[in-house]
């Protein structure tokens, strides 16, 4: 006879449990098998036989007794055939056997006359008369058979279909291994289910030992993590979340959900499984939290991870960038915070192959669907790259590849390529994103949802025309593009800073396109091949700002080759010819530009870039005197006639006119429907702010009406803006409240006001002396009256005229011009190209005259004698 205490593991059936001792030094604790003396319970079927009536309810009474509790045992006698040990178990001194007949759980055996002195007969069954008395347990009335189905009857995905996401009951009956259990589950109709249970999303050491005609197998760990699994779950009531079924068609995968805490977790967070890829998508939960397990136990070294060693990400491997190019649908180039671009792959990511295209024109795959995808969700977005791995150099891949995880703010891109079927995931056991599982769950989903590649659909086709193929295809398109104002296109390809590749998806259509009014320097298209001196950084500027944007385009004419030529606008906003400019990288191509409506906006952008000596003005300045090229004097200049009317004055020399022509009753039309349409609608969109340089509604200060204007600056620390009047050309600083977006139908129209100058005299400043009495004068010359302004050049976009008020003299001397400098507000300039032309010569003579008189009567500006010797060249 023996006795001690021990833990009951188990109950295997209301007469029989197992007990555990102490854990020992390399292994789990020994076990044994006790039966009850003197008491006998029912049984509990199999797949061979069916349950003994009440046998899962007494177990049940005894297992939530028992179970993880320590208890007093003693051996009685053990049977020679089968080694099995009888004794009485004693929890809180009272005899388990008697605690079971007095539930009607058990009932008394026959017991030898040999033992009867050694157990408490008349007590064993005063305890049964009174449990049946009472109709107890298994005395009761009932018939305590339960409907236990110890295989799946039926189709597993179908009872997968039924079941899955659902917390059912269950008691887990055995431990395999510490992945691996048979559990019962409670279905909600009342019957039980025997299955067995994969734990989703781990893998524990393998343990097999004693099975028919295979050979043993005890991984390291193996033991150890079965004990953890079954001191915690053994015979306890869970729930079990059904996931998946396993690759044999009858195992399932699925969550233990204990109150104590998730099963898979703390094996993993104890180094006792690892995290299994194809399992872990289906985790209930997601898998964030065992990839964090496993971290926290690779980084202590545990158990299966006492050998990690922990890769070494290097230096910068971790960035922010904007994205400057979209390589493919999964390959796109970034340019970090020193200006360094880098190539990189999205990591375990997979876009569709192209397929062969027909004459360059057509693609029949998710290619380029994949390749729009990340074009418009990351071209020129700022990102967050975190360098996963490196691929080293394949035949595929020459170079050793960067693979990073690209986020716009907290959005994994390449999660979603894979989440709308646009990718496939590359699965891999070492080089992985830091959120594969993530990936693998997209992936899973788009799967089932039959999305992008993954639907029985055919892949999209798309063809493009080349509209520039020849000069008399462009012809063709010619009329659809010019009819409709501004187009939308996309920006494939830059040749260079002013030659793009364009994209015209409502035309279905590709074309050469050549920003008019502009040169830019040519940019070397091979190494043997040398650029024109700021030809690379006019290519790398426009680049940046537009390679494979979306972009609005208006198209005016053709060139020899097909190529279209026009305006394009960024950000439907900012000219991209006038940029250029902006940047010294490219000047004005007169001719076209004059046939341009935005001629004022690039000439005006010319100048600024001059005036700050940008790039191609470097060694230009901007006040020196430029020599002009040869002026025919034989020939007669041919002078333009116009009428106009000042709409504003700048200075006394320097002013704004409008041209008396069809357009100005198109304004004035114009201008009522806009007054009608702000009646209407006056308020901006939530969060519109306007952007240099565009043109807006604007409503003026004086008389609270709205105009056409454009922005000059915007003033943050008073929310206001600068904005000039286009088409009178006054300006003022007005609030955002008085500011809105100029509705499209009101920006057809060229502006109305155009620069001028008085030509062939120098007039002071307003901040010089004598600029406000010059401006003045002017003022009382001009205003209210229709002009004769003849056009003696433009420089620029900027007339220079020779006013004359029709309504004091016809005579052709007597301009405005002369009247200036007669009255000491103005001298002679001759820096102007026809100015010694011989047909001037008159005009000019005038000029001298009145300056002598001028000069004699110390005027104005001659008030202390003749202080413009040096300034101007007033020989002739």
């Amino acid at each position: 006879m023996s006795s001690g205490r021990a833990t009951v593991k188990s109950v295997l059936s209301a007469d029989m449990v197992v007990l555990s001792g102490r854990p020992r030094a390399g292994g789990p604790p020994a076990t044994r098998t006790l039966g009850l003396n003197y008491i006998q319970a029912p049984k509990l079927g199999n797949k061979d036989r069916a349950d003994e009536p009440f046998a899962f309810a007494a177990r049940n009474y005894l297992r939530k007794l028992l179970v993880g509790k320590e208890v007093m045992f003693r051996v009685d006698y053990t049977v020679p055939s089968t080694g099995r040990e009888y004794g009485a178990i004693y929890m809180n001194q009272e005899n388990i056997a008697h605690m079971l007949v007095r539930e009607g759980w058990a009932d008394v055996r026959e017991i030898r006359a040999s033992d009867a002195e050694n157990v408490d007969v008349e007590a064993l069954y005063s305890y049964k008369a009174e449990a049946q008395a009472a109709k107890r347990g298994m005395w009761a009335d009932e018939s305590g058979v339960r409907k236990a189905h110890y295989n799946l009857e039926g189709d597993a995905e179908e009872f997968l279909e039924k079941y899955k996401g659902k917390q059912l009951p269950a008691i887990i009956e055995s431990i395999r291994d510490g992945s691996t259990a048979r559990a019962c589950l409670t279905l909600p109709n009342g019957e039980y289910q025997y299955i067995t249970l994969m734990i989703s999303g781990i893998r524990a050491p393998v343990l097999r030992q004693g099975i028919a005609n295979t050979d043993d197998l005890v991984e390291p760990f193996a033991e150890e993590a079965k004990f953890f699994v079954e001191s915690r779950l053994l015979q306890r009531e869970v729930r079990v979340v059904l996931e998946m079924v396993g690759q044999n068609g009858s195992n399932f995968f699925g969550s233990i959900l204990h109150p104590a805490g998730n099963i898979a977790e703390a094996l993993v967070s104890n180094g006792l499984a690892k995290v299994a890829d194809w399992s872990i998508t289906h985790v209930t939960g997601g898998p964030k939290l065992l990839r964090d397990a496993e971290r926290t136990a690779q980084a202590s070294k545990l158990r299966l991870w006492q050998d990690h060693v922990a890769k070494n990400k290097g230096q910068d491997h971790e960035f922010d960038a904007i994205v400057v190019r979209i390589m493919t649908g999964d390959t796109i180039i970034v340019r970090n915070q020193k200006g360094q671009e880098r190539k990189l792959r999205l990591s375990n990511i997979k876009a569709p192959a192209r397929l062969a295209q027909q004459k360059g024109v057509e693609i029949a795959s998710f290619d380029y669907e994949a390749k729009e995808f990340l074009r418009k969700r990351l071209i020129g977005k700022n990102v967050h790259a975190t360098i996963d791995y490196v691929k080293p150099p394949s035949d595929q891949f020459p170079e050793a590849t960067e693979c990073a995880t690209i986020k716009v703010g907290e959005i994994n891109v390449g999660e979603q390529l894979v989440a709308r079927g646009l990718a496939d995931v590359i699965k891999s056991r070492e080089d992985r994103s830091q959120f594969y599982d993530q990936l693998l769950v997209a992936e899973a989903k788009a799967k089932e949802e039959a999305k992008g590649k993954h639907s029985t659909k055919e892949p999209p086709k798309y063809k493009w025309s080349d509209a520039s193929e020849t000069a008399a295809k462009a012809k063709q398109f010619l009329p659809y593009l010019q009819r409709g104002g501004r187009t939308n296109a996309i920006v494939e390809y830059v040749a260079n800073g002013s030659r793009f590749k364009l994209i015209i998806p409502k035309e279905n259509c590709k074309m050469t396109f050549v920003l008019g009014g502009v040169r830019c320097p040519r940019a070397a298209r091979s190494a043997n091949e040398k650029s024109e001196p700021f030809g690379a950084e006019a290519l790398d500027f426009i680049s940046r700002r537009c390679q494979q944007r979306e972009v609005e385009i208006e198209v005016d004419s053709l060139d020899k080759t097909g190529g279209f030529i026009g305006t394009m606008w960024l950000n439907k906003t900012e000219n991209v010819a006038s940029q250029l400019l902006e940047e010294g990288l490219a000047t004005i191509h007169s001719y076209s530009a004059e046939q341009s409506k935005y001629s004022s906006q690039l000439y005006a952008a010319e100048r600024a870039a001059k005036q700050e000596r940008r790039n191609l003005w470097a060694n230009v300045d901007p006040n020196a005197v430029v020599e002009e090229e040869e002026v025919d004097t034989s020939k007669p200049i041919k002078k333009e006639y116009l009428d106009v009317v000042i709409s504003d004055i700048r200075s006394g020399g320097h002013f704004y006119v409008q041209i008396i022509n069809q357009q100005i009753q198109n304004l004035e039309k114009m201008m009522s429907e806009l007054g009608i349409h702000h009646k209407k609608d006056s308020a901006a969109p939530a969060n519109w702010k306007p952007r240099v340089n565009e043109t807006v509604s604007a409503k003026f200060t004086e008389d609270n009406q709205w105009y056409r204007a454009k922005v000059i600056r915007n003033v943050a620390e008073s929310k206001s803006v600068e904005v000039v009047y286009v088409d009178y050309g006054n300006s003022e600083t007005i609030p955002l409240s008085r500011v809105c977006p100029l509705p499209s139908q009101f920006s057809s129209l060229p502006q109305q006001a155009h620069e001028a100058v008085l030509s062939y005299v120098k007039v002071p400043e307003l901040g010089d002396d004598y600029g406000v009495e010059a401006a003045n004068r002017f003022r009382d010359l001009v205003s209210d009256h229709q002009l004769v302004g003849v056009v003696e050049q433009r420089d620029h976009n900027v007339m220079h005229l020779t006013l004359y008020d029709p309504n004091v003299s016809q005579d052709p001397d007597r301009s405005l011009n002369a009247e200036m400098v007669r009255d000491g507000l103005a001298t002679l300039s001759l820096k102007t190209r026809y100015a010694r032309h011989p047909s001037n010569q008159s005009l000019v003579s005038k000029f001298q005259e009145a300056t002598a008189l001028a000069k004699r009567e110390r005027l104005n500006l001659f008030e202390y004698g003749d202080n413009t010797a040096d300034d101007e060249d007033s020989r002739y």
